[in-house]
């Protein structure tokens, strides 16, 4: 979102950076770990996406959860959470 506000220039770099900064604190205030922050994630855009169902969206988004969660190459598992 900070990089779509920035790039619709509702906000400055500066304003971005910061919003993304808060946004992280925030998340690390939340959860524990990457692969909580993601079963939030998921669990939200299930939510409000597949009338609160675990339909076509929610199934996308386990996909993309479990590749960031078992590629070696993943920033999920080579940049600690916190």
């Amino acid at each position: 979102m900070a990089r779509w506000g920035l790039g619709a220039r509702f906000g400055t770099l500066r304003e971005a950076e910061s919003a993304v900064i808060q946004a992280g604190r925030s998340a690390a205030l939340s959860y524990r770990s990457w692969q909580d922050f993601s079963a939030g994630y998921i669990l939200g855009r299930a939510l409000h996406f597949d009338d609160e169902e675990f339909g076509e969206w929610y199934q996308s988004m386990v996909e993309a959860h479990r590749i960031l969660m078992s590629e070696p190459g993943s920033l999920w598992l080579n940049i600690p959470f916190r």
